[in-house]
């Protein structure tokens, strides 16, 4: 499908050879120039591959349809790697750790929760480190702390055994890794962490990539944090420079995990000496949202913006009077439309974004009483099991893979002890029994538990449970088999895709969406409200306390939200809310909404 491109554009997209940077505000259609330039480079010669690099697997798998949707030639797709940047690492990891010492078969641990088994485990069988953690008041926040400075130093690529270290940290640090790769385990960090000490260590594996990839494109770069780049610039050694990456310095919003924008503004540029273009024509937002957002950052002009739009802030009583509100503007939108939206408005024209999940609870309850459709973007990984049985099953698949993995061996031992059925147990034990490594196919075992459940003599609420797991189960499984050809299907692959959130089944995505700010990042909707804009709701009260990069970093958070909006967006808060034990609390304005309050009349 040929699609018309601005003169910018299309010089982005023509461009061939060399190192690019493209800085683009919101609606200058950057991730439109990225698709469409990898459609031309591998177009043009069909031995042209490319790698493509994202943060998120929605934003991989769209712009893989996108791409597939659009080329005269499907097989051409073929041509294009594109995945998260975990994804490829872990890949790299599985495959080439060897060269730097690591077992095979790694288990990724994903959990908080089974990192601080480990942590507490490694600390309880080193007497001096036994100490220090029993000597703690709180010796769970201690392991928490510790496991935030591990992380932290595995991002910037410290070692156990740098100098600069503290002792005691250091230590920790070792005896912590020690017990992970006894277990034939790594935790998230360590993805990067050891990807670039294979590729550091090992020019040759460096050299295979930019052998096999003419081009390497870096989507949403803003976001890329030290580790994901140095990762990145170990690709590409000392001679290769066909990398492009598209980002907008204004939108990074992932500081949590240490994500920052100067990397491409600035280290890139040092690095690569990139040709760089800017796009600050908008597209997408009316004029009124983009004259709004660049109060937050000043980013886009918005003087060639073809449609006025709409911008009001409103404040309510309560949230009850907000929702009700909210309900009535949407029946009127859908009823009657917009002069600002072309067509008529539909209810996935249409998003609600708030800073927390929670923000959301009182909304919901209007929407189903009015029979609204509406759902709930879900971001986590995993499976996320209710059940005992499934949970049994998830850790005998778990020590089936790796036999090593001494915490969730003593986990099943504990679960084994609160059922208290043996006959469930061996039922279980059993089936896993029945897979085969070689020939692996996970469905006839959760057939088998569903039948086996259906006739048992557990409570109805217990069979509800399992029931529903098993469903979760198969749909996770059949994206894996769709993702990983039969040969190549392992439990470790199995397990490590769940983990990285590939396997999620196609959720509901009809309706409303309700979103929070961090996974309304990338979406675009004619129509957005932004709720809770109250100080400690949004901005963040752990921001408000904090103050400086944190509250930028809410600013940045405000700015995504309402740059969702192509045309209309509406903003509002509550003057009380109603708290969980009771009592009405007034609330004050948020700061990122000061200017629009209309004081009263005299």
């Amino acid at each position: 499908m040929a699609i018309k491109l601005s003169e910018k554009q299309k010089e982005i997209v023509d461009y061939t050879d060399g190192p690019v940077l493209v800085k683009a505000g919101p609606g200058s259609g950057k991730t439109r120039v990225l698709i469409e330039r990898i459609k031309r480079l591998i177009s043009q010669n069909k031995r042209t591959k490319v790698l493509a690099l994202t943060f998120s697997n929605m934003a991989a798998e769209e712009m893989k349809s996108r791409i597939r949707d659009d080329l005269a030639n499907n097989d051409l797709i073929e041509n294009v790697s594109l995945g998260t940047i975990h994804s490829f690492c872990l890949d790299i990891v599985q495959t080439r750790g060897y060269l730097i010492g690591l077992p095979q078969n790694l288990t990724l641990f994903e959990s908080t929760e089974d990192r601080k088994r480990v942590l507490k485990d490694s600390l309880m069988g080193d007497p001096d480190l036994r100490i220090q953690l029993e000597k703690h008041s709180k010796p769970d926040s201690f392991l928490s702390e510790c496991l935030t400075l591990i992380a932290n130093y595995k991002k910037a690529f410290v070692f156990p055994n740098d100098p600069s270290l503290p002792e005691q940290y250091a230590l920790i640090y070792e005896r912590y890794n020690e017990a992970l790769l006894l277990q034939g385990a790594i935790d998230f960090d360590d993805i990067l962490f050891y990807t670039y000490r294979i590729l550091s260590e090992n020019k040759s594996i460096a050299k295979l990539f930019t052998t096999q990839y003419r081009y390497i494109c870096v989507d949403e770069a803003q976001d890329l944090n030290y580790a994901q780049y140095e990762v990145i610039r170990a690709i590409c050694g000392d001679s290769f420079s066909n990398i492009m990456m598209v980002g907008d310095e204004n939108q990074s919003i992932y500081g949590f995990n240490g994500s920052d924008s100067s990397l491409m503004c600035k280290r890139f540029v040092e690095d690569f000496q990139p040709k760089v273009f800017i796009l600050n024509e908008n597209f997408r937002s009316a004029k009124a949202i983009v004259k709004y957002a660049n109060t937050l950052q000043d980013s886009s002009d918005y003087s060639n913006c073809y449609y006025e739009g709409e911008l009001t802030f409103t404040s309510y009583d309560d949230e009850d009077e907000e929702a009700k509100a909210i309900l009535h503007k949407i029946q009127h939108l859908v009823k009657n439309g917009h002069a600002d939206v072309e067509g008529d408005i539909t209810y996935s024209d249409i998003a609600i974004i708030a800073r927390n999940r929670y923000v959301f609870s009182i909304i919901e309850n209007v929407f189903l009483q009015n029979d609204i459709p509406y759902f709930y973007k879900r971001s986590a990984a995993g499976i996320e099991s209710e059940s005992s049985v499934y949970k049994l099953l998830d850790l005998e698949l778990r020590l089936l893979s790796n036999p090593r993995d001494i915490i969730h061996a003593k986990e099943r031992k504990r679960l084994i002890e609160d059922i208290r059925s043996e006959e469930l147990v061996s039922f279980v034990e059993k089936c896993v029994g029945t897979l085969q490594e070689d020939q692996l196919n996970l469905l006839p075992v959760l057939q088998a538990i569903n039948a086996w459940t259906e006739k048992s003599t557990l409570d109805d609420n217990e069979k509800y449970l399992i029931l529903n797991d098993g469903a979760l189960w198969q749909q996770h499984w059949i994206k894996y088999t769709s993702l990983i050809q039969r040969e190549d299907r392992t439990l470790t692959s199995f397990r490590n895709n769940v983990a990285l959130g590939k396997t999620q089944s196609p959720e509901k995505t009809t309706g409303i969406a309700l979103l929070t700010a961090h996974m309304s990042k990338g979406l675009q909707y004619e129509v957005v409200f932004v709720i809770g804009l109250s100080e400690g709701t949004f901005p963040d009260y752990r921001a408000v306390q904090t103050g400086g990069n944190a509250i930028e970093q809410e600013k940045n958070n405000m700015f995504v939200a309402v740059t969702r909006a192509k045309r209309l967006c509406y903003l509002s808060n509550v003057r009380y809310k109603l708290m969980p034990w009771g009592g009405r609390k007034a609330q004050t304005p948020s700061r990122f909404v000061n200017d629009l309050i209309v004081p009263p009349s005299k």
